[in-house]
């Protein structure tokens, strides 16, 4: 009985200190992850890349592109394409801290509002039913391709609260409110 008692109190602390450890590593305020879920094949033949340019995916997602369509076409998002937190908070004169952790080129681009489109009319099209985006968008465009880092430094992050979207998936969608 105290060998069972004993085994069970570990692994309630293991399970403890891994919710610890992963609540710590997802709780960096700094930095915002770009997420998506593209499945190379479908992708790469759906959109092909031009002379010198790398594939449109590179990833090893599971969504095909028939269903990356079907998503938006049907739910006006395809919820793997996100940004991760979707808000964060940042104190005045900190940098942010982007990582794309997807299999395809994202943005994070300051915008007016939300609900506008981006900068592939085809999207546009199934998203708004015009290829003309209606939300206006300021540089940087921070394009940002799948496996690259960047930060983006406190010259840029005024306080108060900054709308960002990808441009070319605009219902990824980011605050960023700058503190103090």
């Amino acid at each position: 009985m105290r060998k069972l008692y004993r085994s069970g109190a570990v692994a309630a602390v293991a399970a403890i200190v891994a919710l610890l450890l992963s609540a710590t590593a997802v709780a960096d305020p700094s930095t915002i992850r770009m997420k998506d879920d593209c499945e190379p094949v479908s992708f790469n033949l759906a959109v092909p890349s031009g002379p010198g340019q790398p594939p449109t995916c590179v990833g090893n997602g599971e969504t095909t592109f028939d269903d990356f369509i079907g998503q938006l076409v049907d739910h006006k998002f395809a919820g793997a394409w996100r940004f991760s937190p979707k808000q964060v908070k940042i104190d005045a004169g900190s940098s942010l801290r982007l990582v794309n952790q997807g299999g395809e080129t994202h943005t994070l681009t300051p915008v007016t509002e939300f609900g506008g489109g981006g900068i592939v009319e085809e999207l546009n099209q199934i998203l708004y039913g015009t290829p003309t985006p209606p939300t206006f968008f300021f540089p940087p465009l921070n394009f940002l391709a799948a496996g690259e880092t960047t930060t983006i430094g406190p010259s840029l992050l005024t306080p108060g609260t900054h709308k960002f979207i990808c441009i070319i998936h605009p219902w990824m969608e980011e605050t960023v409110v700058v503190e103090g």
